[in-house]
């Protein structure tokens, strides 16, 4: 009978190797953990960018460097044969508008989760699964949908041709209005949804690959046929004009206008409702209801403040308004003509101010919060007239308790009629007016108001680029401003004071130094930001030429270059029981080159890059601008030394 020392030799063998695999496993996996502890874990991609074995910094500034290549250079686009550049950004004088946003940060993470967890054994497990199996994370993407779909159809302006309805013709014979019908047609249009999602999909993953474009048939939404059914009826609406359109307010006094045949055959067009087979065309009814509402419309207007030797004062109460509602007089006047109706009824809308004299009488604003400081010296003509249209809608708004501050909603729209002015733009080949230049001096000098009130700010985003207007009063540096555009980005604040805040604009011209001052009830809280620090600048790379047929053959028009940059800065507000809150704010500015726009006739070129010894004349002096706080910032290299400031 064999002894258990005999039955248990042949398995010591086998369980010391077992044992001993254990131990290399455990410590070849210790070695792996310890190895990437402070790096993403091997083989992990951000898009097509490998960041294995880098640090988080490191892989945020390699996704950024392709990101900012890509927004400076555009997408190659094939459509019906055609390659053209679709622009990914406008460069105005001073500033940069971005139609594709990345959040890099989260993608950052998004690459180091996927090697690390914080149970060791799983995160060793991770990591030593790495080897085998690669794993790849996507840029989240957020595109400006209304902007890009624009610039492709500037860049292939032969190729959509929109379908068109059949529509009426009108003629007067022996006094009487005849109707015949101009027949409609097909059309082709780019596939938007198609499109955008193979872009959002190839930006993701910072694919710079040209990308199609397709084309699909469309057709008329009104036949000829059903155009022929609504003939006699837009033959007896005519015959039967005039229209009285009428309108009476709360105390009793009447308007009237006529709508004569002449003016309503301008209107009108075949509709594809069966209940009202008149439509009304909305440009042309525009046209017509713009007399109207100059005579009885009114603005509503808010009770506003101002400031006088440190005193709030009342200088406008608040007032309802009325506004025609041009959808429902619409409706309205289909159905007369349906019906044979002489006569319509205005439809007004009641406008109600947000705040009311009446809501005010006890506000409790007797206290400085914060003030907001920007120099915008240097700014061209209509840069200024931009700025100050800005201040004077915002001077004197009053800011309800627990309400989120929009700066979008209080300047818009950025239009002629609400006082803004064009500044050119380049983008890609093309120069076009842009309308609102200046509005980020706006939001820069009311994001530091807001820190400077320790005010909880819900949304901001930096510029693109590196520009002096916004340079930081305190060293001179990048870092602590704040960019608009219509819709997004937007810049927000909360005002959770519990009393109303008053926003106090100045433009001081004397200095050209922009002052902004919140007023409201001080709760003891203190708000500050520190002096942002530049971490990194990067050259601007070499000067980049564009072909254009929009400029006389031979004429250059360039834009300046930018350096580019990241800065960080602490806000920190102090609460009044001694609690302190802090937030790191991290910008990024790309570098952008000299671009110069080059007419040709006809174009024979997309791009291409100069010797760096070109001598061109700039609409921007951002080249000297960019590295006024810094005179030892690159120019064509970068460096990840701080760079001294002044």
């Amino acid at each position: 009978m064999k002894s258990a020392g005999d039955v248990l030799k042949p398995l010591l063998v086998p369980s010391a190797v077992l044992v001993a695999c254990f131990l290399v496993a455990g410590a070849a996996g210790a070695a792996v953990v310890h190895n990437y502890r402070e790096r993403i874990g091997p083989q992990v991609y951000i898009g097509t960018i490998n960041v294995g074995g880098m640090t988080r910094e490191q892989a945020r500034q390699a996704v950024l460097s392709a990101q900012d290549a890509l927004i400076t250079n555009g997408i190659p686009v094939l459509a019906d044969g055609e390659t053209a550049n679709l622009p990914l950004s406008s460069v105005f004088d001073h500033e940069a508008v971005e139609d594709a946003l990345f959040d890099t940060d989260l993608a950052v993470q998004a690459a180091w989760d996927a090697r690390h967890h914080a149970n060791p054994i799983l995160d060793a497990i991770l990591l030593t699964d790495a080897f085998w199996r690669p794993a790849t994370v996507v840029v989240p993407v957020t595109l400006h949908e209304e902007n890009l779909a624009t610039s492709l159809r500037r860049s292939f302006p032969e190729l959509e041709t929109p379908a068109r309805d059949a529509t009426f013709a009108f003629a007067v014979e022996e006094e009487a209005w005849t109707v015949t019908v101009v027949p409609g047609s097909d059309g082709y249009e780019f596939a938007m949804d198609d499109f955008f999602t193979r872009l959002q999909r190839q930006l993701a993953m910072l694919d710079a690959s040209r990308i199609p474009a397709d084309l699909h048939p469309t057709e008329p939404a009104v036949s000829e046929q059903a155009a022929s059914e609504r003939t006699d009826e837009a033959a007896v609406a005519l015959n039967t004009a005039p229209y009285t359109l009428t309108f009476e307010d709360d105390t009793g006094r009447a308007w009237e206008w006529s709508i004569d045949a002449a003016t309503l055959a301008s209107m009108l067009k075949p509709s594809i409702e069966e209940s009202l087979p008149l439509a009304l065309d909305p440009t042309a009814l525009d046209a017509y209801l713009s007399t109207v509402s100059s005579d009885i419309e009114i603005p509503a207007q808010d009770a506003r403040f101002t400031i006088e030797d440190g005193r709030v004062t009342e200088f406008v109460g608040s007032r309802a308004g009325r506004q025609v509602d041009t959808e429902a007089t619409a409706t309205a006047l289909r159905q007369a003509l349906h019906s044979q109706e002489m006569s319509v009824a205005l439809a007004v809308k009641e406008l109600t101010p947000d705040v009311t004299t009446g809501e005010v009488n006890d506000l409790g604003i007797t206290d400085v919060l914060g003030v907001g400081t920007s120099s915008y010296a240097g700014s061209p003509g209509n840069r200024i007239k931009n700025i100050r249209n800005a201040v004077r809608l915002l001077n004197g708004i009053l800011i309800a308790p627990d309400e989120t501050f929009s700066l979008i909603e209080a300047l818009s729209p950025f239009t002629y009629e609400n006082g803004y002015l064009p500044e050119l733009v380049i983008k890609g080949d093309k120069i076009e007016p842009e309308m609102g230049g200046g509005a980020c001096q706006i939001g820069t000098t009311t994001f530091r108001a807001t820190m400077n009130s320790g005010l909880p700010v819900t949304e901001r985003r930096n510029h693109s680029l590196v520009v002096s207007y916004y340079n930081d009063p305190a060293n001179g540096n990048p870092g602590t401003d704040a960019t608009i555009y219509e819709p997004s980005p937007d810049y927000k604040f909360k005002n959770d004071t519990g009393h109303y805040i008053l926003f106090q604009a100045e433009m001081i011209e004397d200095t050209q130094e922009l002052r902004f001052t919140f007023w409201g009830t001080h709760d003891g809280r203190k708000g500050s930001y520190s002096p942002p620090v530049v971490t990194r600048w990067l050259g601007t790379g070499a000067p980049i030429e564009k072909e254009t047929t929009e400029l006389e053959p031979g004429v250059r028009k360039c834009q300046g270059a930018h350096v580019g940059a990241d800065a960080v800065f602490t806000y920190t507000v102090t609460n009044p029981d001694g609690t302190v809150n802090e937030t790191v704010f991290e910008s990024h500015y790309r570098p952008l080159p000299t671009i110069c726009l080059v007419g040709v006739e006809p174009l024979s070129g997309e791009l291409s890059e100069t010797d760096g010894d070109t001598t061109t004349e700039s609409t921007s002096d951002a080249n000297t601008d960019a590295t006024s706080s810094d005179a030892a910032a690159p120019t064509d290299t970068e460096t990840t030394e701080p760079a001294p400031t002044t």
